[in-house]
């Protein structure tokens, strides 16, 4: 099967890579590209590339390039969002009014997007039922293909610690959804932990302003880690923390991090959402909370004294993630449903 990556997209980011770095695994699959980020756009060239393939897939935030792409081929176009514009700029960020023109052009970009795909591959079942209910897309053109982790890159290793300092880690972009300031309040509750934070990022001078204010010795902005130096980083954690926005994106979500947490082997602490009960079961595998700073400490300091707890917890999230979510499975599992749309009476022809 011959699958072309196109559109204007990040090869390197976490979603995309892992699916790269698995497909790279199956034998009898060929990748090839046509990223407009990497080069001059030409019709013809891409007319050209598409032509060679069986498949077009669309990586992460491509949507301003599915409509085109499916004007000039009748073979199957398989569209992976990750987000909706709509809800990412509206509710999350809050840079759209939501009565306003914008806002009604980024709710055209997600609809005409996932409209004109064959098929649209959603991170989360949560993250599908809002584009069902929100963009109206319709439930059986869609199927979930969770972002995973490269097991071979993210891996428990040794480790060692100076001092008996208990560390709760975090590693993101620092945006709403991430909730960052709530753990940092939490942190204020908790001042016999420390708490290491990875990343910059939207609310990053924000988060900078509450740690001066409350003048938290027991927080420590970490800056900036390279991709080839976080699983590394990560490792140093005795416990790990997810998501804790207050927002209805956090609700669709499950972020690279908790994949990458898990394959490390480390217990995660993240708010209650329905998306992260489809892959986890609380108190077995994670330990859920709500996002307030009283609940997020009282979890911290569960697995902080209850080092039984904190390593089933985290052997049970280790098992679930690499055994269902590694870059092969997760794959594989995008060239069964290639290889599905092509077996369909709409292609099977063609």
């Amino acid at each position: 099967m011959k699958i072309l990556f196109a559109g204007k997209f990040d090869r390197a980011y976490n979603r995309t890579q892992v699916l790269l770095d698995g497909l790279h695994t199956i034998p009898g699959v060929e990748v090839s590209f046509y990223n407009y980020k990497e080069e001059s756009f030409r019709i013809g060239k891409l007319k050209k590339a598409i032509k060679a393939a069986d498949v077009v897939f669309l990586p992460s935030f491509t949507h301003a390039n599915v409509a085109l792409i499916k004007l000039l081929t009748r073979k199957p176009v398989i569209f992976d969002p990750l987000i909706s514009r709509y809800l990412t700029k509206v509710f999350d960020y809050k840079q759209v009014s939501r009565y306003s023109i914008r806002a009604y052009k980024n709710y055209l970009k997600d609809r005409i997007s996932m409209k004109m795909a064959d098929l649209v591959v959603c991170d989360t079942e949560s993250h599908r039922q809002y584009f069902h209910e929100a963009i109206g897309i319709p439930l059986e053109k869609m199927k979930v293909l969770e972002v995973g982790v490269n097991t071979d890159e993210f891996r428990p290793q040794p480790v060692q610690k100076t001092g008996d300092q208990f560390v709760a880690g975090f590693y993101g972009g620092f945006i709403p959804l991430q909730g960052a300031t709530n753990i940092v309040k939490a942190a204020a509750l908790l001042k016999e932990v420390q708490f290491h934070l990875i990343g910059t990022g939207f609310e990053f001078e924000k988060i900078k302003k509450l740690i001066a204010d409350e003048q938290l010795d027991n927080v420590k902005l970490m800056g900036w880690v390279k991709y080839d130096e976080l699983s590394a980083a990560i490792n140093q954690f005795d416990i790990c923390m997810g998501i804790f926005g207050d927002t209805h994106k956090a609700d669709l979500v499950v972020p690279n991090k908790v994949y990458h947490y898990a394959a490390i082997r480390k217990a995660i602490i993240s708010k209650d959402t329905p998306a992260i009960r489809h892959l986890f079961t609380d108190h077995k595998n994670i330990l859920l909370t709500g996002t307030n700073a009283q609940d997020i400490a009282a979890a911290v300091l569960r697995l902080k004294n209850d080092t039984a707890f904190r390593e089933k917890i985290a052997e049970n999230g280790y098992q679930v993630i690499t055994t269902n979510y590694n870059h092969r499975i997760i794959a594989q599992k995008l060239v069964d449903m290639a290889a599905e749309l092509l077996a369909s009476p709409r292609f099977a022809g063609a």
